[in-house]
């Protein structure tokens, strides 16, 4: 998910839109993943929601545990300008369907993304042992 938003974030600029990934994990660990996996930040705001009260204030929390960990739903949300609230899917998967991706675009009325499961990856020795 984050390869492909991260190819496609210009697209979410040409329309005046923006986006905030928010996750339970710390800026650090983001951090390293973005260096990690794309040689670089990725270029959009993260929030780090640690204590999980946005999670919770959202109703983002899981009763299961997802099998590839963590208790947080992915979720849309697109809000207009004035920040109320035009559209939200929980849960988001756009890290499966690649329709539930394309939909983002057409929401903000953007050139459609380009889903790809690894798009914009480093390639590292982790990655070949596999």
């Amino acid at each position: 998910m984050a390869a492909s938003l991260k190819q496609d974030y210009a697209n979410i600029l040409k329309v005046r839109a923006d986006l905030i990934m928010i996750s339970p994990d710390a800026l650090e660990e983001h951090r390293k993943y973005a260096l990690t996996l794309f040689g670089e930040e990725l270029p959009y705001l993260y929030v780090s929601d640690r204590n999980l009260d946005i999670a919770r204030r959202y109703g983002l929390i899981r009763n299961e545990e997802h099998p590839h960990g963590g208790f947080y739903y992915r979720s849309l949300w697109i809000l207009n300008r004035e920040a109320v609230v035009t559209h939200k899917s929980v849960p988001w998967r756009a890290n499966v369907q690649v329709e539930e991706y394309q939909r983002l675009f057409k929401l903000i009325g953007s050139e459609l993304g380009e889903w790809m499961a690894t798009c914009g990856l480093r390639q590292t020795e982790k990655a070949h042992a596999g």
